[in-house]
């Protein structure tokens, strides 16, 4: 039995078959998996290790999740309008509004959308959900099983999904500067570059668990670890004179500017 479709095994798309493969939440013959054609869906299906879909596999498949491009989106569910017959239909598409895909998918349909992170392909992604006017709780549901075994999940309404994907969703891009950066500075001072990567992989890793797991304020965990006079206070000046915490500001900011542009283009 069909239990996952996901339209558009790209970057996100397969992060997503990837994740629910490693979490157990579906077998690899339970999911199905369609590109733009057909020699484009077996070959990935292959990659991933799944059944390239067919149209009565969608139609009877529990949850549909359409992670195409955000301006190829609408024309996707206009496509396979007549084989939404899923509890859930989920959209990744950022800055695509409920109302654009239910005026594409069908007014039936049950959609809500999603801002996932890349980080769900190792099971620590971000999720933010917000259900359309057709998503009862059984859509919605579906729909936070499915991201929770991926990592995190929020329910919020949608206009905090832009804010989100500013956040959380470019935010691995911004960790993986930070991540680079802390490595050069390990090299900098003397270690080999594999352990640098390492060691700033694990510092940041170890950091946000501790703050996950606590629930305590980041300043307070800082506090912590940071003595009168000692190293890290040292370093911390160091990098607000910097201003790091500036420009990471300046760069959610510009983000969330920028998917406010983009929607509004389209």
């Amino acid at each position: 039995m069909v239990q996952l479709a996901v339209i558009g095994a790209g970057a996100m798309g397969g992060a997503i078959v990837r994740g629910v493969l490693a979490a157990g939440l579906y077998a690899a013959e339970d999911i199905v998996v369609a590109e733009s054609s057909p020699q484009r869906t077996v070959a990935r299906a292959q990659e991933l290790g799944v059944t390239p879909a067919t149209t009565g596999a969608v139609a009877a498949a529990e949850i549909v999740v359409f992670a195409v491009k955000p301006y190829a989106v609408e024309a996707v569910l206009r496509e396979w309008r007549s084989q939404l017959h899923a509890k859930a239909v989920i959209s990744v598409a950022a800055g695509v509004t409920l109302a654009r895909l239910q005026a594409a998918g069908g007014e039936s349909v049950p959609l809500v959308r999603a801002m996932p992170n890349t980080p769900v392909a190792v099971g620590a992604g971000m999720t933010a959900l917000a259900g359309g006017e057709r998503a009862d709780a059984e859509a919605l549901a579906l729909a936070e099983t499915l991201f929770r075994t991926l990592g995190r999940v929020a329910v919020v309404e949608e206009t905090a999904l832009e804010a989100l994907g500013a956040l959380s969703g470019a935010g691995p891009g911004y960790a993986f500067v930070i991540l680079d950066a802390l490595a050069d500075a390990g090299v900098r001072i003397g270690l080999p570059r594999e352990l640098a990567i390492e060691a700033a992989a694990q510092t940041l890793f170890g950091a946000a668990k501790m703050q996950l797991e606590s629930g305590e304020h980041p300043a307070v965990l800082r506090d912590r670890v940071t003595s009168p006079g000692g190293t890290t206070i040292a370093g911390l000046h160091a990098l607000e004179r910097g201003g790091l915490r500036a420009a990471l500001l300046d760069g959610v900011c510009a983000c969330h500017a920028r998917a406010r542009e983009l929607a509004q283009d389209e």
